[in-house]
């Protein structure tokens, strides 16, 4: 399961990227931006989920900007975007999702939160904790 996890992470990190240099910015606020709609999307036959996204920044090995914890429902779809001043790993443990940071620019991983639990999402080289993530349900 690891393999199509991580695979699918990939996707949705690149499918990201392709977003943030297609010109989509990055913007930050004072806690972590949390961006939600209906709670699904229409699409012909089928309904999507809408993701839910939290925003964060790092400078000089601190969080500056998004949230100490969030809590998330069982079976969201997340997006965490993290803005760091180094080059760096962005890790979500527990999930083993990773995306590199380069500085000054948004790194994002994308996921459905289907494993309950508490989870920290760091960037690895740093030891910086970003966030803690409550998975509940």
């Amino acid at each position: 399961m690891h393999a199509s996890r991580r695979l699918a992470s990939v996707a949705a990190a690149l499918a990201t990227a392709m977003l943030a240099l297609g010109g989509a910015a990055c913007g930050s606020t004072e806690d972590a931006t949390s961006t939600t709609g209906d709670t699904s999307t229409s699409t012909g036959d089928a309904t999507v989920p809408e993701t839910t996204r939290y925003e964060f920044t790092v400078a000089d090995g601190t969080r500056t900007d998004g949230a100490s914890q969030v809590e998330i429902p069982l079976g969201t779809s997340v997006a965490l975007t993290v803005t760091a001043d180094t080059a760096d790993e962005l890790h979500v443990h527990g999930y083993d999702l990773t995306a590199d940071t380069v500085p000054g620019q948004p790194a994002s991983i994308e996921f459905v939160a289907d494993l309950p639990g508490v989870f920290e999402v760091e960037l690895h080289q740093a030891g910086t904790v970003v966030t803690q993530l409550r998975v509940t349900g």
